[in-house]
């Protein structure tokens, strides 16, 4: 339910069959409105109505359509009835063929997002019938114009990279069962490339002529998306002449990414859409949804190894992702398999951490708070960045000292140097450096619940040496959305 601003201009109004019976339907730059009271008018004309100012009424609206929610419009290409057949024979006029043509093209659909849970979507079909021919096709093209309004992002062209080995084995049938049909219906245009090997999507994405297409398209787990990130950020530094040394400030691409899951845990779509669900994000990158994501650089001294949007992993993790990695032949299988063998394990690595503590004003990890599209703690983290990059903040150019350096902090077992900084240092079962929530089907909240996508801030976890009992605890806290680390 709801009512269209009176200051909104009418751009179409037609009395059309909706459900089987007349209303009156109203088509603004951003709603499409169904007064479900067809009362009488003096003409039923699109353009007489208009001349004449007819308005919806609020008393009789009974559903608004949010053009934004609108995938396509297509008209009802199938024949009302089986004499209808249009064939044209030696013997037969063809404007009797434009005849009965324009019998079977009266009617249009309306193809809309449908919210099914609080995170999965589908869609619904609108069916309109109108009183001809034009009038269909008039309506079609008026809300075909509206969709492709550039303020709106809406993907033209994509480049698809499937990953066929990845998650089950599934990456190739989930797009051309689930996904493809949908990005022809909304009348996108994909090349798509099958992977062969590793890096194969990174080397031609710096080869290929991107200004060609609208965005990227993952089909694969977080692998897949990483090595996608990766041969976007590689090739738009380079272009833009940044040297990805040491603590670098790389650039930030215009081209999207979007991820279709298929992978085996599917930790970044499910963090940023809250499900790994192949058609829900059809639907997002078909709408142009998109947000922004904080990205790491990860260095190993001093010398820079790759970009990443999930974790870092030392210990426990890094030991079950390096043991998984040769018993892909698995499936999803051999992260419990690998975990499991780390965990009897139970090794403890020497280490030592230096870290910068967030202000109180970022987030923080028992803020509670669950970080989707449109949160407001990133989009200040946004401007707060853009000023410190702006302003050159030193803190990037801070020396982390020496021991001696060192003062006691009375709040955390560390040690805070002079300048800022913190130093733990110990024997560590694991060490994880948490850059959004990584959420899965395993653990819906993530490893840390309230990591924000985009608030320029990490969660660090430090878990020190322990008998197998205490990770055990440890290990189980993570699923459970009351526990607390």
């Amino acid at each position: 339910m709801g009512a269209t601003p009176e200051d909104e201009k009418i751009l179409m109004h037609s009395v059309l069959d909706y459900e089987k019976k007349p209303v009156h339907v109203y088509l603004t730059p951003t709603k499409l409105v169904i007064e479900n009271n067809a009362r009488p008018r003096c003409h039923d004309d699109t353009n007489d109505s208009l001349a004449l100012g007819f308005q919806p009424s609020s008393r009789f609206i009974s559903h608004v359509i949010n053009l934004k929610e609108v995938i396509a419009v297509r008209s009802e290409r199938r024949l009302q009835n089986k004499e209808d057949k249009l064939s044209l024979n030696p013997f037969q006029d063809s404007s009797l063929l434009q005849a009965n043509k324009s019998k079977t093209t009266k009617a249009f659909y309306v193809y809309v997002i449908k919210r099914v849970s609080k995170h999965k979507w589908r869609h619904k079909i609108c069916h309109f019938v109108s009183k001809d021919y034009g009038t269909c096709h008039l309506w079609i093209d008026k809300i075909t114009e509206i969709l492709r309004n550039p303020e709106w992002k809406r993907p033209k062209r994509l480049l698809v990279f499937i990953n066929p080995v990845g998650g089950k084995r599934r990456g190739p049938q989930i797009f051309n069962e689930k996904v493809r049909p949908l990005f022809d219906l909304a009348g996108i245009y994909t090349e798509v490339v099958i992977t062969k090997r590793q890096f194969h999507a990174r080397d031609m994405i710096y080869e290929y002529d991107l200004q060609t297409v609208d965005g990227l398209v993952s089909v694969g787990g977080d692998g897949t998306f990483s090595e996608v990130l990766n041969g976007l950020l590689d090739r738009v530094n380079s272009e833009a002449g940044v040297e990805q040394t040491f603590r670098h400030s790389p650039k930030s691409p215009s081209l999207r990414i979007g991820i279709i899951p298929a992978g085996s845990t599917d930790a970044v779509v499910y963090s940023l859409a809250g499900i790994n669900d192949p058609i829900t994000s059809a639907l997002q990158i078909i709408l142009g949804d998109s947000i922004g994501m904080d990205v790491t650089a990860i260095y190993k001294k001093e010398e820079f190894i790759k970009y990443t949007v999930t974790m870092l992993g030392y210990g426990y993790y890094g030991d079950l992702l390096k043991e998984s990695e040769s018993l892909r032949w698995m499936g999803p299988k051999r992260y419990t398999w690998s975990g499991f063998k780390a965990f009897l394990a139970n090794k403890a690595y020497e280490g030592e951490v230096s870290f910068l503590l967030a202000s109180e004003e970022d987030s923080h990890p028992h803020d509670h708070n669950v970080c989707y599209a449109g949160c407001e703690k990133c989009k200040k983290s946004v401007v707060k960045n853009s000023q410190a990059i702006s302003g050159k903040d030193n803190f990037l150019e801070y020396d982390l000292g020496g021991a001696s350096e060192a003062l006691p902090s009375t709040k955390r077992a560390s040690y805070m140097m002079k300048d800022g900084w913190h130093r733990v240092k110990g024997r560590f079962c694991a060490i994880n450096l948490v850059t959004i929530s990584c959420r899965c089907a395993l653990s819906p909240t993530g490893m840390s619940p309230s990591s924000h996508l985009g608030d320029g801030c990490m969660d660090l976890i430090l878990i020190q040496d322990c008998s197998r009992v205490q990770y055990l605890r440890h290990l189980i806290r993570i699923p459970d959305a009351k526990a607390d680390q």
